[in-house]
């Protein structure tokens, strides 16, 4: 019994230091240049930390409720990608609101050996978010090096990101900017869906969710109707 016992725990303590190692070696985690404002569009940053040569990785990112991906603003950045390398990425949003992200460069061409920026993405703070400190969270990351060996771990990987008031605050609803929400900011979304405009710091764009569409005229109509 002693034995067994002796076993089960150089087994515990080997896993572990196991852990510890890949840890030391590998990871994904996410960072941010300034704090986020409430009812308005913040840039983060994804990074890893690897000691050999990945052509992939992919993991899954908890933002904080009343905090959404932008779509489509997933981008290269930082150092790591050698000339030719030419790097690609997705973003799913998934339907527990977590977004799994992928990157990944061409056949054969690996990103640099260090601990940095592989790529920037943009979240909408909706107006209503109460401003403090909230955990971005990464998790079920995982790295493929050029020749197929993979490192994988699953321990969440939280950063703490304040979120402060806007700097704008403004009439939430008066997309027209008049000081008042009514039938002209309806007109007003409508027109800048026309117009394809780019949601990123637009009043038009008046649930945070990143897009300019028939939600943001719902919205306005729910605000006039609580008026």
């Amino acid at each position: 019994m002693k034995k067994r016992i002796l076993l089960s725990l150089v087994s515990f303590f080997v896993m572990t230091a196991m852990w510890a190692t890949i840890a030391e070696k590998y990871q994904m985690y996410v960072t941010a240049d300034a704090n986020g404002k409430v009812g308005e569009t913040a840039t983060l940053t994804l990074n890893m930390k690897n000691q050999n040569f990945p052509a992939m990785w992919k993991c899954i990112v908890a933002l904080p409720e009343g905090v959404t991906y932008v779509d489509g603003t997933i981008a290269a950045a930082g150092a790591r990608y050698p000339e030719g390398s030419n790097p690609e990425f997705s973003a799913t949003v998934n339907s527990d609101g977590t977004i799994t992200f992928q990157g990944w460069t061409s056949t054969g061409v690996a990103m640099t050996n260090t601990d940095g920026v592989v790529a920037t993405f943009d979240v909408a703070v909706a107006g209503d978010v109460t401003p403090g400190d909230y955990e971005v969270v990464v998790n079920s990351s995982l790295l493929t090096e050029v020749g197929g060996t993979t490192h994988q771990w699953t321990t969440p990987n939280p950063f703490t990101w304040t979120i402060e008031e806007g700097t704008t605050p403004g009439l939430r609803g008066d997309v027209n900017l008049d000081g008042s929400v009514d039938i002209a900011d309806v007109v007003e979304v409508l027109a800048l869906m026309a117009a394809d405009t780019d949601p990123v710091g637009s009043p038009g764009d008046v649930n945070a969710d990143g897009v300019i569409d028939i939600a943001d005229v719902v919205e306005v109509l729910s605000i006039m109707a609580a008026q």
